[in-house]
Order: structure tokens, then C-alpha cells, then sequence
């Protein structure tokens, strides 16, 4: 074969090469989505409370000041280089103490990877907490937050589940629980 048909040769291997590589790039989004946007799909509050949420995305995460800890008191050293789930919870919020048997799973399943799930309790009634976190078996620390943390923290609706990245930034805001693996699989693939 000269040169002159080789060239037609090496475009179809190039062209080919690129499809192929593309066909493989939409494969790997389709089993591995982007955090943003499995962020946005997982978001349990009405879409027009979305945008108000959707500024926390990527920035850094307001300061969590609980107290009256139940279990080992967090601090920002503990958070320090951990992926952080803040399950931001009530007493009487049913869906909230739902999800305590699934957060108790992904304390334990997560911890070797360096993931910490810490709650914190809000809104009215936090006097109970104590009681009702030993009630429903809560294996993961938890502690009351004031009405300025939950503010600060865009809390609107409960259960509110936020995840924090190893820099501290927020990565996923107000999901729904049962899209917690989910989102923390597609964070510690990054």
C-alpha cells in the first residue's frame, strides 16, 4: 500500500478512535452522573425553593454550632479532611426518624472511607432530643442547632440532609435520604 491510500486509512482510525472515545465518555456520565447534577435530581424540596438552595452548592459550609451533644461532641478539627453528612433533623418530624436506621447504616458503611454523618436537631421541641435519638437507636452523634444555625445552614424543610466535602465545601443540599449513597459514592469517586 503507497502513502496516498494510507491516509484514508488513518482518517477512518482517527474518526473511529474519537467516536469510540466519546460513545465511552456518555457511557461513563450515564453510570457515573455528575455530583451537581445528582445534587439537583435528589433535591427534596419544591423546585421553586431550589435556586435559594442551590447557591450553597460548591461554597463553603457555614459553621455547625451545636451543643448539648448526644455522643462524642463534632468540631471542625473532627470534620477536617472527612466527607460530612449533616442530617439536619426534628423530634416530630416522622420522615426524620425514618431515616435514622438508613443514616445508621451509612455512618457504618462509610466510615473507613472516611465519611462522618452528624445530626443535628431543630426547629421546635429539641428538649426531647436526647430521648427520642436513644428511642429510634441513633448510632451517630447529634446535637441541638439554634434557630441561626439552621438559618444559616438554608434549612427550609425537614428531614435536610447536606454533604460536605474533604474542603469543607457543600456538594449536595436538602436531598432526599434514600439519594445519600448515591451522592456520597459519586464524591468519593472525585
Amino acid at each position: 500500500m503507497n502513502r496516498r491510500n494510507a491516509q484514508p486509512l488513518v482518517l477512518l482510525a482517527v474518526v473511529i478512535a474519537a467516536l469510540a472515545a466519546v460513545v465511552g465518555w456518555r457511557t461513563y456520565q450515564a453510570r457515573h452522573p455528575n455530583l451537581d447534577q445528582l445534587a439537583h435530581d435528589a433535591y427534596l424540596g419544591d423546585p421553586d425553593t431550589w435556586p435559594a438552595h442551590q447557591k450553597f452548592l460548591n461554597q463553603p459550609a457555614p459553621p455547625l454550632d451545636l451543643t448539648e451533644w448526644r455522643g462524642t461532641p463534632v468540631t471542625p478539627e473532627t470534620m477536617k479532611g472527612k466527607i460530612v453528612v449533616v442530617d439536619f433533623w426534628a423530634t416530630w418530624c416522622e420522615p426524620c426518624l425514618q431515616s435514622v436506621p438508613h443514616n445508621n447504616e451509612v455512618a457504618r458503611k462509610y466510615a473507613d472511607r472516611g465519611v462522618l454523618v452528624v445530626g443535628a436537631c431543630g426547629a421546635e421541641e429539641q428538649e426531647k432530643m436526647k430521648a427520642v435519638a436513644d428511642e429510634v437507636k441513633m448510632n451517630y452523634p447529634t446535637g441541638r442547632a439554634s434557630d441561626k444555625t439552621t438559618t444559616a445552614w438554608g434549612v427550609q424543610f425537614w428531614p435536610h440532609v447536606v454533604v460536605l466535602d474533604r474542603q469543607g465545601k457543600v456538594r449536595a443540599v436538602g436531598i432526599k435520604p434514600d439519594a445519600l449513597e448515591p451522592v456520597l459514592d459519586a464524591l468519593l469517586r472525585e
